[in-house]
């Protein structure tokens, strides 16, 4: 990763009760039993210009958002160290929540994948992954999302992130 977006003015995110409640990967093992797992192969190019790729084995997103409201415009990947990135649901609807790599070294999981995604999509170290509806004239790409204290989605135009590796 060479930038983070999280949000230096945000107290913790959502509080942990707020984030547990709409957290899609709260069903992550119910949708592995039912579902299975299934496997993507992707490649990407960083923001600094390397490649990078794999094979990637996990759960599809799409089960996932079986349990998302329906207003739901795009699921914000939250990552460990507090990288955000926006995925539309039409593109998560093709992602995986990925838990190996076949074909690499398995740092980084579980890490969020997905067939079209830009590099910066493709968050490593996922800890949630989580519902929100952005307005239609906000830009998903530059937008840092933030719950504010009515727990509705604000709009922060003003950080960015450029890419993960």
């Amino acid at each position: 990763m060479t930038t983070s977006n999280a949000d230096p003015t945000r107290a913790d995110a959502a509080s942990t009760a707020e984030r547990a409640e709409s957290d899609l990967l709260t069903g992550l093992a119910a949708v592995r039993e039912r579902r299975g797992t299934v496997t993507v192969a992707c490649r990407y190019r960083c923001a600094t210009g390397r490649a990078f790729g794999g094979e990637w084995r996990g759960v599809p997103v799409g089960p996932l958002l079986d349990d998302a409201p329906p207003e739901t415009t795009h699921v914000r990947a939250e990552s460990a160290d507090g990288y955000r990135a926006h995925v539309a649901v039409r593109k998560a609807l093709d992602a995986v929540v990925a838990t190996e790599r076949l074909d690499g070294p398995a740092d980084g999981l579980p890490r969020l994948v997905g067939p079209d995604f830009d590099s910066s999509r493709t968050v490593r170290d996922l800890s949630a992954l989580v519902p929100v509806a952005l307005p239609a004239d906000a830009d998903p790409e530059t937008a840092a999302v933030r719950d504010d204290q009515a727990g509705t989605a604000a709009v922060r135009d003003d950080q960015a992130g450029t890419g993960d590796e």
